[in-house]
């Protein structure tokens, strides 16, 4: 690996965007009824994402969106979050 590789992992990050939807969602133990939860959570407690050595940011829609109601506003938003992170 030369030495700008090293560099450039160094600085490498992974952004997590949760925009809404099944892998967000938990079951609320009171009443049954999935709900989304913080995706800070994950990177909390996710012993894994800590093993890749990357800095883990979390950014959640809220409020969340299912795939079925997104369209060019929403996709503009996912641009601007990952052009300002």
């Amino acid at each position: 690996m030369t030495a700008s590789m090293n560099t450039q992992s160094e600085k490498a990050s992974i952004l997590l965007i949760y925009t809404g939807g099944t892998i967000g969602m938990i079951e609320n133990p009171e009443t049954g009824v999935l709900e989304s939860f913080n995706f800070q959570h994950l990177k909390d407690n996710m012993p894994e994402l800590k093993k890749l050595g990357y800095a883990v940011s979390t950014i959640q829609f809220d409020p969340a969106m299912d795939s079925s109601e997104m369209g060019p506003e929403s996709w503009m938003k996912i641009v601007k979050i990952i052009a300002d992170n």
